[in-house]
Parts: structure tokens; C-alpha cells; sequence
């Protein structure tokens, strides 16, 4: 009997726990019994297939390069790539002679007709990828101009669900002012200020301690006064959240990076 490598693949981690893992997992299941086909090994990712750098489907494409198994096993095309990169390498398995079957689609990939087909379908696929992206963008840009941050709350922020301001952190948000007030006293270096925060407990949302480029990413973010900067495009948007820290305040402090005021220097007690 061929040996064979079953794919799965969810976009999100929330999807592993509904239904779209295990209909994948099934529909393989139930194909390969009807077909006479063993699974000697499965393959699940969280990973959108958009991007091409998915270290799972990396190492599955390099095993079956080995021909460590006779063929693979997916349920449908759009779980397997929905870019054009990932969907080559899978058609150059197919001319390596790897055995390519789709639990949910009766495709021939031993026809002309067969890969025309799937080919048109990777394509229609990697198509509705890049228009979800596109309305993605104008969704995030129609909320950034409502004065809305579409993405996760800087650190002494909290978030609160689709289209409400972030707000101020109970238990953060104090901290990270202390750590512009003391920045802007002129008595801390980024990397004594990082030490005193750390004393402080202030740490990361994942529960981490702060590191330097935490704390420069931090205290140069306008965010905190109530400005929306995005840096990608350097676009400024007034936001709708709480600020957490006065202008003059953010200013002092950039007065001080800057080099535009007394120098820096720590101060040991």
C-alpha cells in the first residue's frame, strides 16, 4: 500500500477549536479509506496561505522531496496555498511524481485538463486572498480616521473588542507614565530606565520583562497622548482613546532623546 501525508491547515489558532479542523481531518480520513490510501503522517498548521512562510508546509514539501512518502493527501485546494509561490512548488511535486489527491475535489492532476483546472482554481484562490486584503486596508483606514486603533493596544493599554478606543491599563497604564516622567527628569539612560521599570514590575503583555527596544518603542509612540501614528506610512490620525501622558510631557521627553535639553545621565543611590 502507497504511503501518504495528510495536510491540514486553519487560518486562525480559534479555528483549531471549531469545526474546520476536524471536517478537514474527516473528509481525509474518509477519502483515503474509500481510496485505499495510508496516512503515515499529518501535517496541521495555523497559518493564513498567503504567505509562503509556512514552516510546517515547508517542512512537509522537503520530506516529500526525499520521497519519504509515495504522495499527499489535502482536503481542498485553498487549504493547501492561496499563493501563487506555494501552489508552484506543489505543481512541481505533482511533475516529481508525487501522488497530489483533494479529499473534497475530483481533480486528475495526471490530465491536462485536470491541472488546467486546478490551476485556475489556485489562481481564483490567491485572487480572493489579495481582495480580502484589499478590504481589510479600507476597513482598518475607515477606522483609524473614526479615530479607532485597529490593532493591538500598545502596552498600557487595554483592548476592547471591534470599533471601541482602547483604554488606559489599571495596572500598566501607571507604570508606563512613571516611565515617561522618569525619562523626562533627565536621571535615566534607556537602559538604567529599562532596569528601574523591570524593579517596578512593569512587564510585556505576555508577562515578559521589558528590554531597551521596548522601552525606545514605548517612549517615542505618540500613541500615548492621544495621536494615532501609524509608521509604515507616517500617517497621523487624532484617536478616540483616553491619552495616558500630557503633550508637554511626550515633548519633554523627546526633548531629552533628542539631545535637546540637559544630558542624560543615571543616577545611583
Amino acid at each position: 500500500m502507497k504511503t501518504y501525508y495528510a495536510y491540514t491547515r486553519v487560518s486562525t489558532r480559534k479555528q483549531t477549536e471549531g469545526a474546520s479542523l476536524t471536517a478537514q481531518k474527516d473528509a481525509i480520513r474518509d477519502y483515503a479509506d474509500k481510496h485505499g490510501l495510508q496516512v503515515i503522517q499529518w501535517f496541521e498548521e495555523t497559518e493564513t496561505a498567503a504567505k509562503s512562510k509556512r514552516p510546517i508546509f515547508n517542512k512537509m514539501v522537503r520530506a516529500l522531496r526525499q520521497r519519504k512518502a509515495h504522495g499527499l493527501i489535502v482536503h481542498k485546494i485553498d487549504r493547501s496555498s492561496r499563493n501563487i509561490r506555494d501552489w508552484g512548488r506543489i505543481h512541481d511535486l505533482v511533475e516529481m511524481g508525487v501522488d497530489l489527491h483533494f479529499a473534497h475535489e475530483a481533480l486528475d492532476l495526471n490530465t491536462r485538463g485536470g491541472r488546467l483546472a486546478a490551476d485556475i482554481q489556485a489562481v481564483v484562490a490567491a485572487d480572493f486572498i489579495r481582495n480580502n486584503t484589499e478590504e481589510s486596508k479600507k476597513g482598518q483606514i475607515a477606522r483609524l480616521k473614526e479615530g479607532l486603533y485597529p490593532y493591538t493596544a500598545p502596552l498600557g493599554y487595554l483592548n476592547k473588542g471591534k470599533g471601541k478606543p482602547k483604554s488606559i491599563c489599571p495596572v500598566r497604564g501607571p507604570l508606563v507614565r512613571l516611565m515617561f516622567e522618569l525619562y523626562a527628569s533627565g536621571e535615566h539612560s534607556y537602559h538604567s530606565l529599562t532596569e528601574e521599570m523591570n524593579l517596578r514590575g512593569l512587564t510585556t503583555r505576555s508577562g515578559r520583562k521589558l528590554y531597551v527596544t521596548n522601552v525606545e518603542l514605548i517612549l517615542t509612540n505618540p500613541f500615548y497622548t492621544g495621536i494615532i501614528k501609524i509608521r509604515r506610512t507616517g500617517k497621523v490620525y487624532q484617536g478616540k482613546h483616553e491619552p495616558l501622558i500630557s503633550n508637554d510631557l511626550f515633548a519633554a521627553v523627546a526633548a531629552i532623546r533628542t539631545g535637546r535639553t540637559k544630558q542624560k545621565c543615571t543616577k545611583h543611590n
